[in-house]
């Protein structure tokens, strides 16, 4: 059973996923029994309740950017802590509810609370998990989220089963108490005070997310493929009923598909989406998935009802995927396109777009599909095969203008590292680096790159740094003066094809692991790109070991190089050495 569980091990993050097990169980007692007790108990019309939650949920898109952008300055896990608090006093206030004037004001306070605390959480998702780890952490609370409301929607069921004012009461209730809880676990994690930031112009811009327009484009595309949600939570139910003739019971079955599967893959399903590049051909596979699955509804449409009932389930299968992808994808983009210092201010603007998608997904979808039928299916898949299969251009596009891996590292990290020519006596410094990055590979089971052997044994290699030292293209990364990786540029090898414009070639990059985390490597590349700038070229390419499970690869797609071709060098005696070319355009 432990495999099934989504909870992961004892640690931060897993402190972290009962903060959202608790909070999100609450959060499926109020979604599953709000519109009954607002209607039913204290008196409503659907109407208004329909008008009260869409005015509430536009202002409420006006607190993700500040909200976000003050995690950034304060720790994110006090902020948020804080503001669970508030919710729960939002929550119970709807006991106090009695006119659709007091409905309005607490559906507003309520969504500008959830809205802000959105990209407050996804800044505290970073801060706990780390760079490397964040987008794993945000599957893993994904799936977390999707049992809570499950186990949240169980309970309310038997509030709504009594249908009475004391019922009712005890799940508005049980909300409040959810927000508490959730708060109180969250304090039991460590604080996170942001590094300082120095008061550039440069900074300050940067914090700008709602002036990013290629940011802005990227989650603007995310958002309009975000539309899915809809789908899924009103057209299928409503088509399924009344277009393709299903017993209501289908709906919970389709619905429940969708929810055990994302317990079950949305970790699995996370992987290879860490940054910008991979993240984005991550979106271009949902489009593309999702699309499949608005074929599949559409087919159920000529079906008879078992069989429709079938391809149903089947058809949600697939869309689970798709959705999974693109969440992990979304969240991936938005995480990799925002500067270190900035992180919960531009999930601020990514959840803003999404969030005004998902306010026009309801008119809009049920226009298209349910008054347009199978066409409308075809045009809803249409366009997200469209927005999945532009993805990656609109990454590089966004990419082109960011320094490179800047979200792999702090501003404080990147500060502590200068660079230095490096000269002929620096032969050894290189030597030292390149033995302490085989030894670290070899130890790790990792032998195709550099094999086993020391470097400084090997008197082909000690040729090779002596050249690479002398030949003016050596420069040293410095930490307190001591040298903590190398960087190696000049004309490119024979082993690749031949650029077909002037460039500026990485012909070595070596860090030393016992400075690891510091973003050593990042930081010579950008110097790398700021040589070609300084020499008037615009192209940077570089290679590296193509094999193994390619995570050399996706570290060079993560600092804004796109792989092109791949290579083989042979060598006699020894395997064949599988080699990746990539590069890199300078804006």
């Amino acid at each position: 059973m432990r495999g099934m569980s989504p909870l992961p091990p004892s640690g931060r993050l897993r402190t972290l996923s009962l903060a959202t097990l608790a909070n999100s169980v609450g959060l499926g007692l109020w979604l599953t029994g709000a519109a009954l007790y607002l209607t039913r108990d204290v008196g409503l019309s659907a109407v208004q309740v329909g008008a009260g939650l869409s005015v509430a949920g536009l202002v409420g898109l006006t607190a993700s950017v500040p909200l976000g952008g003050l995690a950034d300055r304060r720790d994110p896990r006090t902020l948020r802590a804080v503001l669970q608090v508030l919710q729960a006093a939002v929550a119970a206030a709807y006991l106090l509810v009695g006119s659709f004037p007091v409905f309005l004001v607490v559906a507003v306070l309520e969504l500008l609370l959830t809205s802000g605390n959105l990209a407050v959480r996804a800044a505290l998702i970073a801060a706990v998990a780390g760079p490397q780890a964040r987008v794993h952490a945000f599957a893993t609370l994904r799936a977390v989220a999707n049992l809570g409301i499950a186990l949240g929607a169980g309970l309310a069921g038997f509030a709504l089963a009594a249908d009475t004012h004391l019922a009712y009461q005890i799940l508005v209730a049980g909300n409040a108490v959810s927000y508490l809880v959730s708060a109180a676990l969250l304090l039991r994690l460590p604080a996170f005070p942001p590094p300082p930031r120095p008061p550039t112009t440069a900074t300050l811009r940067r914090g700008r997310p709602l002036h990013d327009s290629r940011f802005l484009a990227v989650s603007g595309a995310s958002a309009v493929l975000g539309l899915h949600q809809t789908v899924l939570t009103l057209v299928v139910p409503l088509w399924a009923v009344t277009l393709v003739g299903a017993p209501p019971p289908v709906v919970s079955a389709v619905l429940l598909t969708n929810t055990l599967l994302t317990v079950l893959l949305a970790v699995r399903l996370s992987r290879g989406a860490d940054t910008a590049a991979p993240a984005a051909r991550k979106m271009r596979q949902a489009g593309l998935v999702l699309a499949a699955a608005m074929l599949l509804y559409a087919a159920t449409a000529s079906l008879p009802t078992a069989s429709a009932v079938t391809l149903l389930l089947v058809a949600t299968a697939v869309y689970t995927v798709g959705d999974l992808w693109h969440s992990t994808a979304g969240a991936g983009l938005a995480y990799d396109l925002a500067p270190p210092d900035a992180v919960g201010a531009y999930q601020g603007a990514d959840g803003m777009l999404a969030g005004l998608a998902r306010a026009v997904a309801p008119a809009l979808l049920t226009l298209v599909v349910l008054d347009g039928g199978v066409p409308g299916w075809l045009a809803v898949g249409g366009l997200f095969a469209v927005v999945g299969l532009a993805s990656p251009a609109l990454a590089r596009w966004a990419l082109a203008t960011r320094p490179a891996c800047s979200s792999m590292v702090s501003m404080t990290d990147q500060q502590s590292i200068t660079i230095r020519p490096g000269g002929p006596d620096d032969a050894a410094t290189v030597l030292r680096l390149l033995d302490g990055a085989t030894a670290w590979l070899a130890a790790r089971g990792r032998t195709g790159q550099w094999g086993t052997e020391p470097a400084s044994t090997d008197p082909r290699r000690i040729a090779q740094a002596d050249g690479w030292a002398s030949g003016g293209g050596l420069h040293l990364a410095m930490r307190d003066d001591h040298p903590v990786g190398a960087l190696v540029v000049g004309a490119a090898s024979d082993d690749v094809p031949p650029a077909t414009e002037p460039e500026l070639y990485v012909r070595l990059l070596v860090t030393d692991r016992e400075h690891a985390g510091l973003g050593i490597g990042a930081r010579l590349l950008e110097h790398a790109a700021e040589l070609a700038r300084s020499r008037g070229l615009g192209l940077l390419r570089v290679d590296c070991y193509g094999g193994d499970d390619r995570a050399l690869v996706r570290f060079y797609e993560g600092c804004g190089f796109t792989a092109t071709d791949a290579f083989t060098v042979t060598r006699p005696g020894r395997d064949p050495w599988p080699g990746q070319l990539l590069v890199r355009r300078l804006g």
